[in-house]
């Protein structure tokens, strides 16, 4: 009696889940419904985060999707997807995390969990509307899913009048075009065909080229398969190579003449400032860490001379190291005042008063060394004998730098009075930005030790007052190569990992450039 009993109940049991099963089935999304981005807010410990996924549609019939999150430095980080008829799960090797959902209001949603090292919590997001007409809004702009690249070689005026061949790479977006485009112009000391490193310019092509834009990066003079020449430093002939890459892309089939502008970085960005100052002028323009001082400003500014152009700052980060482990032993201090019941108000005086003190020691130190080292610049500038100015030079890098080896004093004095140091010494970007009449977007990070930002972006500023199409940008802790902050790149990735591009940095480039070609 007890089984038939507990048999009938089995029975009831069945009838009923099939019952809500058919009212009520499992929505399932097949990969094309999965197409678009997925946005939502994850909760984390202290606060929130904004997420997204993007799914894109292969040519092959595949999907590629990609993960962002602004907060963490997360951008375009690959992820790979696995389904079953209910649920779908999106993994991010690369940064450490994974989102496993399934599909709920009508498609329009994913709800499931979130999870990385050590974390894990409830996650929903919402399908993004594409439709972007109403007034005043924001059109997102859809990363390609595949772009395609091929060398090129690129025809330029050199000194002699003759033409010289440049090595490019083109990247181009999927489908015909006729697309919008961009010349990358690099910075002095950092060679973008190098391999292996980080690379500001070969990050910023592919993020630019996934978005829909074409972008053409030429080897340096001398370097990968462009042709050097004797004179390839002068900005003469960097400026004409910067006009011969915009003709090359404006008869470019598949490309819209109307549509180029030329992007640099560091010397790169004074280079495309002197090329948009000269018809027929770019689109737009982009320049990343320009100088707008003289070169023998800009370089006695900088916290170190004896480091190479593209050469981490040594000088700047122990100063850095020695000031946080000054204000680590303070607030120490202050904890244990503060436990020995200590006046809280009296406590917070002494901190400040302390970080006041290591901030004017550092002023001092600054001020000192950039009088010491504009004085050896002028040297160099009215010195024309090279073994006479070598040999005082060097002579006075051992004095402002104690430590530095006899041989590495003596090379960086051949160095500092070589050609390129003395042409660079004399140069001056405010002649011609008064002549720069397109859009222009100055982008400058704030712990840029190399080009200072507030010398350096408020002389752009004054260049650029005739020009009512400019926008300056300031971007908090991001350094001259525009680099994420190790500390917050490794949170975001759960481990240390090489630097990358600022996120902040990749976004804002391409929110500007877009509203230009749209």
């Amino acid at each position: 009696m007890k089984n038939v009993r507990l048999l009938l109940i089995a029975t009831v049991l069945l009838l009923i889940t099939g019952v809500l099963a058919t009212a009520a089935p499992k929505e399932v999304l097949d990969n094309e419904q999965l197409l678009g981005q997925w946005a939502g807010v994850l909760p984390v410990p202290g606060g929130s985060r904004s997420v997204s996924i993007t799914v894109s549609l292969l040519p092959d019939g595949g999907t590629a999707a990609v993960l962002h999150m602004a907060a963490a430095r997360i951008n375009n980080s690959a992820m790979r997807i696995g389904s079953s008829a209910d649920s779908v799960v999106f993994y991010a090797d690369k940064a450490g995390c994974r989102f496993a959902g399934q599909p709920v209001a009508d498609g329009q949603r994913l709800r499931g969990m979130w999870q990385q090292p050590g974390f894990r919590t409830v996650l929903v997001l919402d399908r993004v509307a594409q439709s972007g007409n109403e007034a005043g809004a924001v059109v997102a702009v859809r990363p390609a899913a595949t772009y395609r690249t091929e060398d090129v070689r690129v025809s330029s005026a050199s000194s002699s009048n003759s033409e010289i061949g440049l090595g490019g790479t083109l990247s181009l977006p999927a489908g015909n075009g006729p697309f919008p485009a961009v010349v990358l112009l690099s910075d002095v000391g950092t060679p973008e065909q190098a391999s292996g490193t980080y690379s500001l310019l070969a990050e910023l092509a592919d993020y630019l080229t996934r978005q829909g834009l074409a972008v053409l990066r030429l080897d340096d003079r001398g370097t990968g398969r462009s042709v050097g020449v004797p004179a390839a430093s002068t900005g003469t002939e960097l400026v004409a190579d910067a006009q011969s890459a915009l003709n090359f892309l404006r008869t470019r089939p598949g490309i819209d003449p109307l549509r180029v502008g030329l992007l640099g970085h560091g010397e790169g960005a004074n280079v495309a400032l002197l090329a948009a100052a000269q018809a027929p002028a770019p689109a737009f323009l982009v320049a990343l860490g320009a100088a707008g001082v003289n070169g023998q400003e800009l370089l006695a500014r900088q916290t170190s001379l004896v480091n190479q152009p593209g050469e981490p700052d040594t000088a700047q980060l122990a100063q850095s190291t020695r000031y946080a482990q000054a204000m680590t032993v303070a607030r120490r201090e202050a904890k244990k005042q503060l436990a020995a019941g200590n006046n809280p108000t009296q406590v917070q005086v002494r901190v400040a008063q302390e970080q006041l003190r290591l901030s004017t020691e550092a002023k001092k130190r600054s001020d000192a060394l950039y009088k010491r080292q504009y004085a050896m610049l002028e040297i160099i500038r009215q010195t024309h004998d090279n073994a006479q100015a070598q040999a005082i030079v060097a002579n006075m890098l051992k004095q402002i730098y104690p430590g530095l080896a006899s041989a590495a004093a003596q090379a960086r004095a051949g160095q500092l009075t070589s050609a390129w140091y003395r042409s660079f010494l004399t140069f001056n970007p405010q002649a011609e930005l008064g002549k720069v009449a397109c859009p222009a977007l100055l982008l400058h990070g704030t712990a840029d030790t190399q080009v200072p930002m507030a010398t350096n972006l408020a002389a752009l500023e004054k260049g650029f007052k005739g020009n009512k199409r400019v926008n300056i940008e300031k971007l908090e802790g991001v350094n001259h190569s525009f680099q994420t902050p190790t500390s917050e790149q490794a949170l975001a990735n759960g481990s240390a990992q090489p630097p990358v591009a600022s996120t902040d940095a990749l976004e804002t480039i391409r929110e500007w450039v877009f509203q230009q070609v749209k």
